[in-house]
């Protein structure tokens, strides 16, 4: 799609998840420049927050960013190298007008990308993404001004407040009590120095393992337990108690166990939820993603809370909790959310604290935790949409194959069937559409995924 005759965005990938694209096939300099002149109209010269990860193109991306704001009127609190949920908490705690995360998350080196944030550190809704497309359909950027009023200053007392603010919903001397040996491998990403941070100042001894964030990224950025496997050795040669796997903007979070290794980060949330929910009153609410485990409703049956679905992508997620008034969510890409941490949203570190103190408490290691848990038998596969095929037209030889009990369109498609359920929907951060299934056993997975695989083939 052409939105002016001076910028063609239609290679990016534009969604509730911000605006991404690979530097200088659709996502350059002028492409940038759109979308930071209509971020900095939308401050209305306030202050803006700006923190990314460790891409070689971040620099430069953070310097076009700062002149568009500076030019419009609006002042700057720079962060640097920092996750993403500190980003969202530094917006919330310094009460600035709106923020910004440069950073493509999992997406590969050559990508990147701008994650717009709002007043009390909220992601973009699907409105002001709206009001931010349509400044740039229409052109209507603020004038540079000659004598500026806005300054830049740093943010660096912010982010304390934001390790400060997780710390609370713990027990920090239960936990350094325990001293644990926790290993982290950051991905050479944003997480690199505040992760460990935050583990020394809950008593942990950190073995640090790819936190050196020299513009590369050491693994796959995804953390799948897949991706991790040539991470093992390290993380067992350690003989930590735990640990823990980022991706490069340090919002999705996957654990090492030292029985099993890397495992699924669909363990991540019903482990955290497992801390919060032994705290809060029954009936509580809790929401998850459509394409998140069924292990976090197991965990909800077991406190009495109700676990709610809602489409994917951390603002629709947030957006839910909001309305349901939810005390935990999350995704199940190992993405956990408290409301009550000024980031309010996928924060690794509250995950992080969470599932340290979860152990501190009941005194039982990571091992015997997740063998408290139902095993998990989940695929996640993503395809590229065939020639002359609509999402449409597949979403209907899946309900052809399957006969589903259940049906939600709320986000592409959603079907129960029998003890299983299977979820097809257009990726936001990639141009294919992700197929993610789970049932209740191995064999019925090998069997739905055969049907799967014909749908989508045939």
């Amino acid at each position: 799609m052409r939105f002016t005759k001076e910028y063609d965005l239609s290679s990016l990938m534009i969604s509730i998840s911000g605006v991404r694209g690979k530097i200088g096939q659709g996502f350059g300099l002028d492409e940038a420049l759109a979308f930071s002149k209509s971020f900095a109209s939308m401050m209305n010269g306030g202050t803006a927050v700006i923190g990314r990860d460790s891409r070689p193109s971040g620099p430069y991306l953070e310097s076009l960013l700062t002149s568009a704001l500076l030019a419009s009127g609006n002042s700057v609190l720079t962060l640097g190298l920092v996750p993403t949920p500190t980003t969202k908490a530094v917006v919330n705690l310094s009460r600035a007008n709106g923020g910004i995360m440069i950073s493509a998350s999992h997406n590969p080196m050559d990508w990147n990308a701008f994650k717009f944030i709002s007043k009390k550190g909220f992601f973009f809704s699907a409105e002001e993404n709206k009001k931010l497309l349509s400044i740039i359909q229409n052109g209507t950027y603020p004038k540079e001004q000659i004598f500026p009023k806005g300054y830049i200053d740093s943010g660096e007392d912010y982010i304390d407040l934001h390790l400060s603010s997780v710390l609370k919903r713990v027990n920090v001397a239960k936990i350094k009590k325990k001293k644990f040996t926790v290993f982290v491998d950051a991905v050479g990403g944003a997480g690199s120095y505040v992760v460990p941070k935050f583990l020394q100042m809950l008593g942990c001894k950190v073995v640090a393992h790819n936190c050196n964030p020299n513009g590369t990224f050491p693994r796959p950025p995804e953390p799948t337990a897949a991706a991790l496997k040539s991470v093992e050795p390290y993380f067992k040669k350690s003989k930590a108690d735990i640990g823990f796997a980022l991706d490069p903007d340090a919002d999705r979070l996957v654990l090492f166990s030292p029985k099993r290794g890397a495992v699924s980060e669909e363990f991540t949330l019903p482990l955290a939820l497992m801390n919060v929910l032994s705290t809060v009153k029954k009936k509580s609410k809790v929401v998850v993603n459509l394409s998140t485990s069924f292990l976090n409703e197991e965990v909800g049956s077991r406190f009495g809370a109700e676990v709610i679905r809602s489409k994917v992508g951390e603002a629709n997620v947030v957006e839910e909790m909001l309305k349901t008034k939810a005390v935990f969510g999350g995704e199940g890409n190992g993405g956990v959310i408290d409301p009550t941490i000024p980031s309010f949203g996928r924060d690794t570190l509250s995950g992080i604290a969470h599932i340290l103190n979860l152990m501190a408490e009941t005194g039982k290691t990571l091992d015997v935790l997740l063998d408290e848990l139902p095993l998990l038998y989940m695929d996640k596969q993503s395809f590229p949409l065939a020639k002359g095929m609509s999402l449409e037209s597949l979403y209907e030889k899946f309900q052809s194959e399957f006969s589903p009990k259940v049906i939600s369109e709320k986000d592409g498609l959603w079907m129960y069937v029998s003890d299983s359920w299977i979820h097809i929907r257009p990726s936001n951060t990639e141009p294919i559409f992700r197929v993610i299934t789970e049932t209740k056993s191995k064999s019925d997975l090998e069997t739905t995924l055969k049907r799967v695989k014909q749908c989508v083939e045939s």
